[in-house]
């Protein structure tokens, strides 16, 4: 009896899994449930500090208002971290349908459907509360125009690598795995600070870049070493993280600048020329992550063998 009702049970989840329709509610919640955690642990924004000062005539608020996504100039950087984090949890959605029933496509472009449907949504309600209830500066067209700019690109890029991880092969899906890595590294760094707070967590943020590290050092172990040309895409994938992290530096420079009175709009162009400077000197051999580096190469180089002793 107990063995007929597991057949059973374990027939009727096989039988689901031939379905494509739940791909989508399961892309937008991963999307925005997932990839927006650190900001929904914080509160949605209520309990934030507030920077601005309380004053009606410019619609600025005394409390912290809610808004789905940190929609602000400030968080410019956290909200690049969360859509890709989130674009590449939808993208997993796809692995409910299994492999061997031929509807890839449809479920990824289900998976398309919900992270841009969830996208749409909480983009939309984030611009109208910071328009009706944000700074003069926070709720300039120019400068919602920009933060809606920096939401849709990363969800897209995050839903574009994350597709390439799951379905393409070990070589593409390291190379894509690199700057999702660099992006968890900071959603789990933003989650640190809403679980304990910023002084509690002080301590560990240094430590969060491992988990980037971990990652990248698991793909390099599903890619192996079993050719040249596998060792050169070890190589790459480590490239594609100095290059990330340097840009992630760059655009927290960059973030930092984009404040009131800081000679906006007209001051744009030399605010860009200083985050391309920082940039190529975050490129600089001498401010690598060398220990980090190391840490994914151990990992992989674990992974690889586990793996060969296994397939052996």
């Amino acid at each position: 009896m107990d063995n007929g009702v597991g057949f059973g049970s374990e027939a009727h989840r096989r039988q689901a899994r031939t379905l494509v329709w739940p791909v989508l509610p399961l892309a937008a919640a991963g999307w925005w449930v997932v990839g927006a955690l650190p900001w929904i642990v914080d509160g949605l924004g209520a309990r934030s500090p507030r920077t601005w000062p309380a004053d009606v005539a410019t619609g600025s608020v005394t409390d912290g208002y809610l808004t789905l996504l940190p929609f602000t100039t400030p968080r410019l950087g956290l909200l690049l971290s969360l859509t890709l984090v989130g674009g590449a949890v939808a993208a997993s959605s796809t692995l409910w349908v299994r492999p061997r029933e031929g509807r890839g496509l449809a479920s990824v472009a289900s998976a398309v459907v919900g992270a841009l449907t969830a996208a749409a949504y909480t983009i939309t309600q984030s611009a109208g509360a910071t328009r009706q209830l944000g700074t003069d500066f926070d709720r300039d067209d120019r400068v919602l125009l920009g933060v809606l700019a920096v939401a849709v690109a990363g969800t897209i890029l995050g839903l574009t690598l994350g597709v390439v991880v799951v379905k393409a092969g070990p070589v593409l899906r390291a190379l894509a795995a690199a700057p999702l890595a660099v992006a968890l590294s900071g959603w789990v760094g933003a989650l640190l600070v809403a679980l304990r707070g910023a002084e509690r967590s002080r301590e560990l943020l240094p430590w969060t870049p491992l988990v980037g590290a971990v990652v990248v050092g698991l793909t390099l172990a599903g890619l192996g070493l079993r050719s040249v040309g596998r060792a050169v895409a070890w190589s790459g994938a480590l490239a594609v993280v100095a290059v990330c992290t340097a840009g992630q530096t760059a655009f927290g420079y960059l973030v930092s600048l984009l404040r009131p009175r800081s000679g906006l709009p007209h001051g744009l162009r030399e605010h860009v020329e200083a985050g391309r400077d920082v940039f190529l000197l975050a490129l600089r051999p001498e401010h690598q992550s060398w220990p980090l580096y190391a840490v994914a190469v151990l990992v992989g180089g674990f992974g690889t063998a586990v793996l060969w002793r296994a397939g052996r």
